[in-house]
């Protein structure tokens, strides 16, 4: 199984658990609180559709990766940005910056993987395609 497909079942479902292990009750920041849910989701959705074999598997794949990029991006800069010592957590503020920053990483990876993945079959259509004409 490639890095890509493992890691979108991976964090579809560590995503929302560690996002409840962070936060717990506190609802200040809604958005913040759901956008681990709905990344989750599409992850583990665009996964199952690769497994199965969907043509759009992939196309999903990276929309999900892409998704989870973007949401990423704002909320792991915020936290390195913040000048707090302690997160919402608990936790000391760079030991959450150093968890964000993997899963960013992984999640950017992923990314670029996914996109490969599916720009590869295309490549090789397109040089049959030539070989024909």
């Amino acid at each position: 199984m490639r890095f890509e497909l493992m890691a979108a079942y991976g964090m579809g479902v560590a995503l929302p658990m560690l996002e409840v292990l962070r936060r717990r009750t506190n609802f200040e920041t809604i958005s913040g609180y759901v956008d681990d849910f709905i990344a989750g989701g599409l992850l583990l959705y665009a996964a199952r559709a690769v497994s199965r074999k969907q043509p759009r598997g992939p196309v999903l794949l990276v929309a999900a990766w892409a998704v989870l990029c973007g949401g990423l991006y704002g909320s792991f800069f915020h936290q390195v940005e913040s000048g707090a010592s302690h997160d919402v957590s608990g936790l000391a503020n760079m030991t959450v910056v150093l968890i964000k920053g993997m899963l960013y990483a992984v999640a950017l990876v992923a990314l670029g993987l996914s996109v490969r993945a599916t720009a590869e079959p295309r490549s090789v259509m397109q040089r049959e395609t030539r070989a024909d004409a």
